[in-house]
């Protein structure tokens, strides 16, 4: 708990409350304890009963009971209508939401998550079978942000094995949901599965390179951020127009990535490496429809026209090319 510590003392404003995400488990106890331990006067714990197991209304009146007598406010929520397909996307959505509302009202410091450093590997590591990019492999930050709500993460260099190892010495009873160990969710066939069958072929514990891989992933995000920050996708009369001059191709991949996804444009792999390609060639003009998009390149330039009809490359040229010199002009 050393290391909780350590994270919280430099961050932690004893005048404004800390907003703890709880489970029950051996996560969310760990860092339970160790708030108390600090400790943490202005605590609020809030729990989510997702209403996937018979037991887990009773749980949810155990938490509530034992916060009660600590006199630490609870706020508790049971999911309803919890749809069969996309389970676990569906209730990560309802518990940011419930945690969300519970920032509207109270002056929140910022929201603790039990991720550890096991949770980071296993996102990592499914991130890479996924084929995501370089930087985007990263799994979660020990400091981030979700829609202005700040979230920490104080246990994401701890392993589950210590966490275990250290209830188990100070003997910390903790929740056990079975629906972790589900073989029909990926997050549990990679925990139950994938992890030890990597371990068992290379012999040597992985979730520390696992760890690393994602670190390193986020360093090089950081720095590709840095590098595209002055580039933005600029709307013009008829588009919009991203400048891609003067760049890397891997900073060119990064810009349209992370430019077009906020657009709801994600780029399948070989459109991009075809983009790249053209885009390299700087005079050569090449234009391909994709999601009710036209996409042009030319002089190292991307422009995009929300169009179903099928318009000429010279209209488009003419329409780009016009644009490039309106903006020499001004």
């Amino acid at each position: 708990m050393k290391r909780v510590k350590e994270f919280l003392s430099c961050r932690l404003d004893q005048k404004r409350p800390l907003l703890l995400a709880y489970s029950g488990g051996p996560d969310s106890q760990f860092l339970f304890h160790a708030l108390m331990e600090i400790p943490c006067p202005l605590l609020h714990v809030a729990h989510v009963d997702h209403g996937w197991r018979e037991e887990s209304s009773q749980e949810a009146a155990q938490i509530r009971k034992e916060m009660e007598m600590r006199s630490i406010p609870f706020h508790s929520i049971r999911l309803s209508k919890v749809p069969e397909k996309n389970r676990e996307e569906f209730c990560r959505l309802e518990r940011l939401s419930f945690f969300r509302s519970l920032f509207a009202l109270h002056p929140f410091q910022a929201l603790l998550l039990g991720h550890q450093a096991d949770d980071l590997a296993e996102t990592a590591l499914k991130r890479l079978f996924e084929g995501a990019s370089l930087p985007f492999l990263g799994g979660m930050e020990m400091e981030s942000s979700w829609e202005g709500i700040p979230i920490w993460r104080p246990l994401l260099k701890i392993k589950k094995s210590e966490i275990l190892f250290s209830l188990k010495q100070r003997e910390i009873s903790f929740l056990l949901d079975p629906t972790n160990q589900d073989p029909a969710y990926l997050r549990s066939r990679l925990r139950t599965d994938c992890l030890p069958l990597l371990r068992e072929s290379f012999g040597k514990e992985i979730i520390d390179n696992l760890v690393l891989l994602s670190e390193r992933a986020y360093e090089l995000k950081s720095y590709l951020d840095r590098k595209i920050a002055t580039r933005f996708l600029e709307t013009c009369d008829w588009g919009f127009i991203l400048d891609c001059q003067d760049l890397e191709r891997i900073e060119r991949r990064h810009l349209i990535q992370t430019r077009l996804k906020r657009e709801s444009l994600s780029i399948p792999r070989t459109l991009m490496e075809s983009l790249l390609e053209h885009l390299e060639e700087n005079r050569r003009f090449f234009k391909v429809f994709f999601h009710s998009y036209w996409i042009a390149v030319f002089q190292q330039t991307l422009f995009l026209t929300r169009s179903r009809e099928d318009l000429p490359s010279n209209a488009i040229k003419r329409l780009v090319t016009n644009e490039l010199c309106k903006r020499k002009t001004i």
